[in-house]
């Protein structure tokens, strides 16, 4: 018994592991935050040279010359990311349903894995793809070749995190709405979906923050464009096409700050879109939350 007792640890020999195991953890997140920090530090110092209300609202002008601006691309962003939500939230909110609700045995495991594979297939693909589909069809490039390249790369995004979300309503509520014999599409629309809007709300927030920044997809579809577009069936900029072009002559010093510029509004916009989802998120699930 004395010797077991001796080789148990001393509470001053266990407090010290704990220190120690939490030293390590908080040096593990430090490494994992600083290149964030880095990456976000040298954006704001080298993008604030040329990010001016001008550089916001006037168009491009001379690759090689100061001045000029990314309307024209925020702009095409705004637009392609827009239009490829209202395609993809639907109908990867409808896959979530499909494969948790209505529970199709087999088929709903052939729709996940697709959703899985597809979410795996690199972007420059989907924008190939997209070229052959569209492009070649309507015989030239445009936004909405652009937009429907990006609405794939979000729908797997949105369908994985909805149907995790979906998963996770709790079971009191299915049964009180089985036992007022409410129909389904209504216990989807007024119940389900308001329950879980928080969780809905991230998964389409992670999806434009993982499309709204794709290049390849866009070189395929919608090409670029040097004039402000409005008409989404014509060739279009976006953000990402914009630091592409200046990125290409970024020996001259104008083009290296607009593409500096143009990364720094692409994450403004991101951080935009963030915080008015979750205001929206939040002001969806108070409803549910009272009841």
């Amino acid at each position: 018994m004395s010797a077991e007792f001796h080789l148990r640890p001393s509470g001053a020999m266990r407090h010290a592991r704990d220190r120690l195991i939490l030293g390590l953890c908080v040096i593990a997140g430090l490494v994992a935050v600083l290149p964030l920090a880095a990456v976000l530090f040298f954006l704001v110092v080298e993008g604030a040279k040329a990010w001016t209300p001008a550089f916001l609202v006037t168009p491009p002008g001379p690759l090689t010359l100061p001045g000029g601006g990314a309307a024209h691309a925020i702009l095409g962003t705004l637009e392609m990311t827009g239009l490829a939500l209202l395609i993809s939230v639907p109908v990867g909110t409808a896959v979530a349903l499909y494969v948790v609700e209505y529970r199709a045995g087999k088929l709903a495991l052939v729709v996940r894995t697709a959703v899985d594979l597809m979410a795996g297939i690199p972007s420059i693909v989907i924008g190939l793809f997209i070229y052959a589909l569209l492009v070649l069809t309507m015989g030239h490039f445009s936004g909405l070749a652009g937009a429907v390249a990006l609405s794939l790369i979000m729908l797997p995004i949105i369908a994985r995190t909805s149907e995790e979300m979906f998963k996770i309503v709790p079971r009191r509520l299915r049964e009180a709405t089985m036992a007022l014999a409410m129909p389904r599409w209504r216990a989807i629309a007024s119940v389900y979906v308001p329950t879980v809007a928080a969780g809905l709300m991230t998964g389409i927030v992670l999806a434009v923050s993982r499309a709204v920044g794709e290049t390849a997809p866009l070189l395929f579809t919608s090409l670029g464009s040097n004039f402000i577009q409005p008409d989404i069936t014509q060739p279009m900029s976006a953000l990402p096409l914009y630091m592409f072009q200046n990125a290409l002559n970024i020996g001259f010093p104008a083009a290296r700050q607009r593409a500096w510029a143009a990364a720094l509004t692409l994450v403004v916009i991101v951080l935009l879109f963030n915080i008015v989802g979750r205001w929206l998120a939040t002001r969806a699930s108070l409803p549910a939350a009272r009841n």
